[in-house]
């Protein structure tokens, strides 16, 4: 098979579609369009969704949920979070159903390793990844999430909450993140979870009063070396934190070594 023809045919299964190839679409009614979206060719199912986010048609929100749920292809996928985040708040209730439901991975267990940047979006993060595209108007929503659900659906809203706070520096959230901390340590996934939502908190003063204490903790050495990660992006160099992130430099751990240098690099 010659390498073009390779080429082409694994840019069709990912879903991904050159820009002529959407013209042919652009005149397609709504119905058309969401039949589309369960279209054998993944080509199809992104066409579709960049054409239904493009419109902004609400009629398309439903739909859309129900494939991002169950779409394999990489650029399918990101069609249709594109899309559901140009919808805006109204599209935020649908989506705030897939927290949790969406690929059969979900974190179960502490990292090993300190902070590894992941190049592509996995598919269980995909709701919340689109509720962060939405921005502000989703907080409350999340916010509502937080105080009455558990597992999976707590955690990725919790992972939702940081992201809007980092994008957008909405920090409405900030209490009932803080309260998590007070209420929920016996759950380490969500407390880790917290922690790491708080990063996104630029300048909050009143983060680092939990995190400086779990620093002198026995907490695993994850929980640890989140809240140094989470203290150098907060952002705010007081002297208590240099001190205790310092004396963190002298753990015998290697990840929370290398969570304390990285977060005084930046505070200096």
């Amino acid at each position: 098979m010659a390498a073009e023809d390779k080429k082409r045919i694994d840019r069709e299964k990912r879903g991904q579609f050159l820009a002529e190839e959407i013209e042919a679409c652009i005149e397609f009614k709504t119905a058309h369009l969401i039949e589309m979206l369960n279209a054998d060719n993944a080509q199809k199912r992104t066409i579709a969704a960049a054409i239904l986010g493009n419109r902004k048609d609400k009629k398309g929100i439903v739909p859309l949920c129900d494939s991002l749920k169950k779409e394999k292809a990489l650029y399918s996928r990101i069609a249709m979070s594109e899309a559901l985040g140009k919808m805006g708040e109204t599209a935020v209730p649908s989506l705030i159903k897939l927290l949790g439901q969406i690929g059969n991975n979900q974190e179960t267990e502490l990292p090993v390793k300190y902070f590894n940047k992941k190049s592509f979006p996995l598919a269980r993060d995909m709701a919340a990844r689109t509720i962060i595209k939405i921005g502000k108007p989703a907080t409350p929503y999340l916010i509502k999430v937080v105080e009455e659900q558990d597992s999976y659906i707590l955690q990725q809203a919790i992972d939702a909450l940081g992201g809007i706070a980092a994008k957008t520096n909405d920090k409405s959230a900030l209490r009932v993140l803080l309260n998590g901390l007070e209420t929920r340590p016996n759950n380490k996934i969500t407390f880790w979870k917290i922690i790491r939502a708080l990063s996104g908190f630029k300048h909050s003063n009143e983060a680092l009063p939990p995190l400086l204490n779990i620093l002198e903790s026995d907490c695993d050495a994850a929980i640890i070396w989140e809240s140094a990660r989470t203290l150098g992006q907060i952002g705010i160099n007081r002297p208590d934190v240099i001190s205790a992130l310092c004396k963190l430099e002298e753990n015998n751990h290697p990840e929370v070594k290398k969570a304390a240098k990285n977060a005084l690099i930046i505070l200096k």
